[in-house]
């Protein structure tokens, strides 16, 4: 209980937010999409995603085995409070921006999301070989030492590649490097591919140790 309670806090954050700034925001008007409507429309879609996402995520472990699933199940629930807390910090800095707090949203926006790839990261070791959550691939998929090493190798390539990324999201202005966001894109993807890249090395490895 205290977990879901977590859980629907970070998704009714914003909401509450609006609430309490409502008097220096523009008046919302349903089915409006002026400019100044943009962020009710933008909430309101990460307060839907927010609510979907936490519905499929609550059902599905219980569609898996338990036998199949159980050992995980600490390490599913965190990854799932970590996507909401996400989504309900980044709904947050939008509204503060309309607000006219006075900081720098875009890279706040940046090291939150590094900090939540690094957050990923540090959760990767600690899942087990399953079928549900993960890096799923039939490398992966196919022998449990290439779950184990993959998981540990990707915990630590984006948990570091992670804070690397909230390094330099501090110590440099973001909003004025070029192309910055098809170099977050490609980096972000780098930290997701690479592990990929290694457990087929690794399967090949294996394959070849087999053949001898």
């Amino acid at each position: 209980m205290k977990r879901e309670g977590v859980n629907w806090l970070f998704i009714m954050m914003p909401l509450i937010y609006i609430l309490l700034v409502y008097d220096k925001l523009p008046s919302f008007r349903p089915f409006h999409f002026e400019r100044e409507q943009i962020m009710y429309q933008y909430i309101l879609f990460m307060m839907g995603v927010s609510i979907l996402w936490y519905i499929i995520l609550l059902v599905r472990p219980s569609i898996v085995p338990r036998t199949a699933f159980h050992e995980n199940l600490k390490s599913y629930h965190r990854m799932r409070t970590l996507m909401l807390g996400f989504i309900s910090l980044l709904s947050m800095t939008f509204i503060s921006e309309k607000v006219g707090i006075s900081f720098n949203w875009s890279k706040i926006s940046f090291i939150l999301a590094m900090v939540f790839v690094a957050a990923v990261g540090n959760l990767y070791p600690t899942i087990r070989y399953n079928y549900m959550i993960g890096i799923k691939n039939s490398w992966t998929l196919s022998n449990e030492f290439i779950w184990r090493k993959t998981h540990s190798f990707a915990g630590k390539l984006t948990f570091w590649g992670g804070l690397l990324g909230a390094l330099y999201g501090i110590l440099f202005n973001v909003t004025r490097a070029p192309y910055m966001p098809v170099v977050y894109v490609g980096y972000v993807f780098s930290l997701m591919f690479i592990p990929r890249a290694y457990s087929y090395w690794l399967f090949r490895q294996l394959h070849a140790r087999d053949q001898q």
